[in-house]
């Protein structure tokens, strides 16, 4: 074989061997139909995918090591799961998620007969997870998510853009070597910051004592989601009323009271801020950004834009890094000219 053959022989070998690999174990016949894959990536993580259908009731117990923190995901019909010694339990139904910290305990799953099962889990070695809190949070988000993630387990709806992260993770095998370890990295990720978002938000507003149901806090915070989303084309609130299927009256004075504004306001705010950020970047003009954030008319933009903050978009316009200074945790200051300028600070 030609040396340049054999080169790519073995470039390929290695581009396959080192590909994130998937095992999969079919569910015996005689007690019912699927499969289970499990995928490993770096850092120790582990993507598993559950598809059965049982033809009895299956109670099934195991060993919950405590060196991962594990999030799963049900998208179709519910089981009852708990760790015995740990006294935990809950009913997870369909489009519901929990994570938990394991504590050495022995976890127990029921499998209702002829139920269609569908899950998707992620086991995150806790050495990591705690990296990644001290990688990108400050000490008070880490302890808020401490308290929240280590003791206990939190349960939340899964939302559709947590089951779009989970169906692009799929397709990971699309890439090879290198790049398939980094693609799924950039998943995990974008999944854990949807997650942890969410997670740590319902616990915020739960602690508000608004006399509201889980449904209506879900749809609220569904809402707000689509907006932030599709911030340059954000639906009307009678769209988003029928999108989250949560009548326009709740949506509209429930958003106010989770997030201090209405909802029409609160798109405003978001295009302003992502405005200002645009514009520091200097690589667009006023009429380019005001297209970007939603505006039809750059008037439109410009006055709203400087109602705001006082100053034209024009001043903002490719300002230099060190004339940019962080002066709280919400809000940051620009030089224009002579002045500095407050701007609200996009967390």
């Amino acid at each position: 074989m030609p040396h340049s053959n054999l080169y790519l022989a073995k470039l390929y070998n290695d581009l396959i061997t080192n590909t994130p690999q998937t095992i999969t174990m079919d569910i015996p016949s005689e007690v019912g139909q699927g499969r289970v894959s499990q995928t490993k990536i770096k850092h120790g993580v582990i993507l598993s995918d559950w598809q059965m259908n049982y033809r009895s009731d299956m109670n099934v117990q195991g060993p919950v090591s405590k060196e991962y923190m594990q999030i799963i995901f049900c998208l179709n019909d519910g089981i009852s799961w708990g760790i015995l010694n740990g006294h935990r339990s809950m009913a997870i139904q369909k489009n519901e998620s929990c994570i938990y910290a394991g504590h050495d305990g022995t976890e127990y799953i029921c499998y209702k007969r002829d139920s269609n099962f569908s899950f998707k889990s992620i086991k995150i070695p806790i050495p990591y997870f705690s990296q990644l809190l001290a990688d990108y949070f400050d000490g008070q988000e880490i302890a808020a998510y401490e308290k929240k993630l280590l003791n206990g387990i939190a349960k939340v709806s899964v939302t559709p853009v947590m089951e779009q992260v989970l169906s692009e993770i799929s397709k990971f095998s699309q890439y090879r070597g290198g790049l398939g370890y980094l693609y799924l990295d950039g998943k995990l990720l974008e999944l854990l910051s949807i997650y942890l978002g969410e997670v740590l938000e319902l616990d915020i507003l739960m602690g508000k004592n608004i006399s509201m149901s889980r449904t209506e806090r879900t749809a609220i915070m569904e809402a707000k989601r689509i907006i932030d989303s599709q911030l340059a084309f954000a639906p009307s609130c009678e769209e988003l009323s029928q999108q989250v299927h949560l009548s326009l009256t709740k949506l509209t004075r429930g958003f106010s009271s989770f997030y201090g504004m209405p909802i029409h306001q609160y798109i405003i705010e978001q295009r302003l801020i992502q405005a200002a950020q645009l514009l520091l970047d200097g690589d667009r003009n006023v009429g380019e950004v005001a297209t970007i954030v939603g505006y039809g008319k750059p008037s439109n933009f410009a006055a709203a834009f400087k109602k705001k903050y006082g100053v034209a978009p024009q001043k903002l316009q490719g300002i230099p890094f060190q004339q940019f200074k962080i002066v709280t945790f919400n809000c940051f200051w620009v030089k224009t000219g002579r002045f500095w300028v407050e701007l609200e600070k996009h967390n």
